[in-house]
């Protein structure tokens, strides 16, 4: 175990190794051991951090996330961008991780990180039971759940604020846009292994190449992953409470019969197994030292899905289509009550299936002053949800027998959009862009509630069934105002609405309907370039007007929950992201995010909660990184990372204290062969990731805790 003293000194001379290339005293020996990192694509454009060979620069990124190519430095917007090299760098293998270099982005974690983590951005933030808030998207196939493993991916563009007018409904956060591998031209082969605390072991591969001359190519890449997990369970002694076995894979088949044709094939899945033994009292010292339950519970998931995206080049036109098709199985047992005591368990399982295909035609000419976008999307999906809550009456002092409450529902949505974008630049510097969407979608809710004795009916819960149908639609307006002073400053400023779909309760008060929320995001910003491109700094102040709010109501008790629209809250702050080059093989990464986010019109009952810090979502994130390459192969890669206060419950009564989380990695790279050893979490903090209130007693579930691993990675 690494001392607190120990790793405090391991990051002071890393800090000291840092300071020393910065004056140049290293230069000649950087100079002579360049090494330019592996594993960009050939062209090499979606690298952030690549140093030419002539110059130390920060090269320009291109992105999609806007649905069409562009700089992310000529986006009106607050946009991060993660590379293939720094996913790599810092060891980011699933989205959960992304926070570590994303200012304002925080990941709420539930229970095992393949199952059920939700997101928030600048105070925007979800629940567990809801639709989320930020938009998930790989390879322009949208996800309903975030939780996947991030292996084989070229970069991922994170775009802060609503994103209502090219993305819809369920974007009124922000996205998040995952872009993978594709196939390439020339037959290439990659294998990782990896080894870590706590019984973890991991192996990925990919292999790419032409099938059919340049006009057929083939990708495939996997991933497996398993850990006992870091929960000890007092109950029986056991330490596998968070243990997991996860599988991805990823085929992509391109093919390109002409210049102006090509189609993309592409399929994946996931399959996870694990147990969710996970909670412990919140405020009874180390929370993962200190489960204690009789149940450690189990979770399933299974998703696969298929894409066809076609790409039509017309003159100066390009028609795009995306048809894709996702199906996700999920399941999972919970000891609710968190006691050793056998005395309530909640199982879930619900499973998802949806289609959707979207149709947009772009202007093509990059030397064009006049820009545009307009499309077509529709949608069908299928919600099927099953919620079996079992209570024990005799081991709560009833002495009565137990009881199951089972409540079934299925959602159909069928839903609609229109959108356009245009930008036009005035003189080579003012650009104005405008945008709308009209979305609409009907949902059809059945369900069924049964019990398996009296004793629930005498609590409220009678046998029912039914059915109810609403729709929902909403127009979503975008404009933004960017002015080029410079080639090395752009500020800029927009307005942006955002709307989060309504729909049914399927567990408490089974049948209610809630309203669609939505919100005004205002953005003032700049980005600017400084020192021939060395230096690059992003800032952005932003206010979001948030109305009709869908909150979560917890039952007394804890034991179950519905959603609500209660009222009004207000988010306020800044964000601040820093990327420097001082020499060849040293890259500096900083980024701040402040959020005050807060209540304005909020009540349950007697308790009125105005005023108060809004749920799940940080008033401060930090994030430093510090990535070096030297002496012909060798490998130094630090990042630092804090979190201001969380609160758990809308009274702001429960929380979990700023704290912060320091990850170092070194190894030697070569040509075909790496070889690195790596440690998380090396101050060893405690923290809790998610709390929740059962029967008058907060239990809380464990961060994870100090571990270190030994990375391998082969090309041929």
């Amino acid at each position: 175990m690494l001392s607190r003293v120990n790793a405090t000194g391991i990051f002071l001379l890393l800090t000291a190794i840092t300071a020393y290339a910065i004056f140049g005293f290293a230069a000649e020996a950087v100079a002579a051991g360049k090494k330019v990192k592996h594993g960009l694509n050939q062209a090499g454009e979606n690298s952030a951090t690549k140093a030419s060979k002539d110059e130390i620069k920060i090269d320009d990124i291109v992105v999609t996330a806007e649905k069409r190519d562009g700089k992310a430095q000529d986006i009106p917007a607050s946009v991060t961008v993660v590379t293939e090299e720094q996913l790599e760098d810092f060891g980011l293998a699933s989205t959960l991780e992304l926070v570590d270099l994303v200012p304002n982005l925080y990941m709420t974690q539930t229970g095992n990180t393949m199952m059920t983590t939700f997101a928030a951005m600048r105070g925007v933030m979800g629940a567990m039971t809801q639709t989320p808030v930020v938009g998930f998207y790989v390879d322009d196939v949208y996800y309903s759940g975030l939780d996947i493993s991030l292996f084989d991916v070229e970069r991922v563009e994170v775009l802060r604020g609503p994103q209502g007018t090219l993305y819809g409904r369920n974007s009124e956060a922000g996205i998040i846009n995952v872009i993978t591998k594709q196939p390439t031209p020339n037959w290439e082969t990659k294998l990782k292994l990896g080894v870590a605390s706590f019984d973890t072991y991991q192996g990925q591969g990919s292999v790419s190449g032409p099938l059919l001359d340049d006009k057929l190519k083939f990708r495939a890449a996997a991933r497996y992953y398993e850990t006992r997990g870091y929960f000890e369970n007092k109950f029986d002694g056991s330490d596998d409470g968070g243990r997991g076995e996860n599988t991805d894979g990823r085929v992509t088949l391109q093919y390109a019969p002409r210049d102006d044709l090509e189609l993309t094939l592409g399929y994946d899945l996931q399959r996870f197994d694990g147990n969710n033994a996970q909670y412990a009292p919140l405020k009874q010292g180390n929370l993962r030292e200190n489960v204690n339950v009789d149940c450690v519970g189990k979770s399933e998931k299974n998703a696969d899905g298929t894409y066809l995206r076609a790409r039509y080049q017309m003159g100066g036109m390009k028609l795009i289509s995306i048809s894709s098709f996702r199906k996700e199985d999920y399941s999972a047992l919970n000891d609710l009550d968190a006691t050793p005591l056998d005395m309530m368990t909640l199982g879930i399982a619900k499973d998802v299936s949806a289609f959707s295909q979207e149709i947009r035609l772009l202007s093509d000419r990059e030397d064009s002053a006049f820009r545009w976008i307009g499309g077509l999307f529709i949608l069908s999906e299928e919600d099927q949800r099953q919620y079996d809550t079992w209570m024990n009456f005799k081991n709560m002092g009833m002495g009565m027998p137990g009881e199951t409450l089972a409540q079934k529902s299925t959602t159909d949505t069928f839903g609609m959009a229109a959108f356009a974008e245009a930008t036009y630049t005035f003189l080579e510097r003012l650009s104005l862009t405008l945008g709308l969407r009209y979305d609409w979608e009907g949902k059809d809710f059945d369900y069924e509630q049964t019990t398996s004795g009296p004793v629930m009916q005498k609590m409220g819960y009678m046998q029912e069934r039914g059915s109810v149908d609403d729709s929902f639609d909403a127009w979503l307006p975008k404009a933004s105002l960017s002015y080029k002073l410079n080639e090395s400053m752009t500020p800029y400023l927009s307005v942006s609405r955002g709307f989060l779909s309504g729909g049914f309760n399927a567990k408490q008060q089974m049948g209610s309907t809630y309203k669609p929320e939505f919100i005004w995001s205002y953005e003032l910003g700049a980005k600017t370039r400084w020192l021939n491109g060395r230096v690059e700094l992003n800032a952005a102040l932003f206010y979001i007007d948030w109305s009709d709010m869908q909150v979560e109501i917890r039952i007394p008790g804890g034991t179950s929950a519905y959603i609500e629209n209660a009222g009004k809250a207000t988010s306020k702050g800044a964000e601040l992201e820093l990327i420097v080059r001082p020499v060849k093989g040293l890259l500096l990464m900083a980024g701040f995010a402040y959020t005050d986010a807060t209540y304005d019109d909020y009540a349950q009952g007697a308790n009125v909660y105005d005023g108060n810090r809004i749920t799940d979502s940080p008033q401060y994130t930090v994030n430093l990184g510090m990535t070096y390459r030297f002496m012909e192969g060798l490998f130094i890669n630090a990042g630092y990372n804090h979190f201001g206060k969380v609160y758990f419950d809308p009274a702001n009564t429960q929380s979990q204290e700023n704290y912060g989380l320091l990850n170092v990695k070194i190894g030697y790279e070569t040509g075909h062969f790496d070889v690195y050893l790596y440690g998380r979490n090396l101050l060893d903090e405690e923290y809790a990731t998610r709390a929740y209130q059962v029967n008058n007693v907060w239990y809380g579930r464990a961060g994870e805790p100090q571990i270190f691993g030994l990375m391998l990675t082969a090309r041929f």
